[in-house]
Order: C-alpha cells, then structure tokens, then sequence
C-alpha cells in the first residue's frame, strides 16, 4: 500500500512505466566526449598534486638541511 492507499495494481494509465527509448547517437558522442574531457581533467589534476608534493619535499629536505647548518650539497 502506497501513502495513498492504493495498491497500485489497477489499469491506472498513471501507473504504467514506459521502456526508456536509447538515446540518440548525437547524445551518446557528446556523453563521450564529456567523459574523455573529464577524465583529461583527472589527469592533470593528479600530475599537478604530484608537482606539488614533490615541492613540498624537496622545500622540506632543503629546510631540514638548512637548519642542521649542512650546505655541503649547494656546492
């Protein structure tokens, strides 16, 4: 039973679920070229976290070496 009240097992047209006709191949190529889009997004959003971190060691190496008074590898 439904809130209300109906079982909805009656010839009700409101009732019926109709199949979902495929869309269109136009659709279907602009769904495609959001996707590739989208992920080309995930690829450089993953290469500049990869920057990032790795100015965040190479920041903290020359911190940690700079507060130990070790200059050796500046030359």
């Amino acid at each position: 039973m439904g809130q209300d009240r109906e079982d909805g097992e009656d010839d009700d047209p409101d009732m019926t679920i109709e199949a979902v006709p495929t869309p269109p191949a136009v659709f279907r190529e602009e769904i495609r070229d959001a996707v590739r889009h989208e992920k080309g997004l995930v690829v450089k959003a993953l290469l500049m976290l990869a920057v990032v971190a790795v100015i965040v060691i190479l920041r903290t190496l020359y911190f940690a070496l700079q507060a130990r008074g070790d200059r050796s590898w500046h030359g």
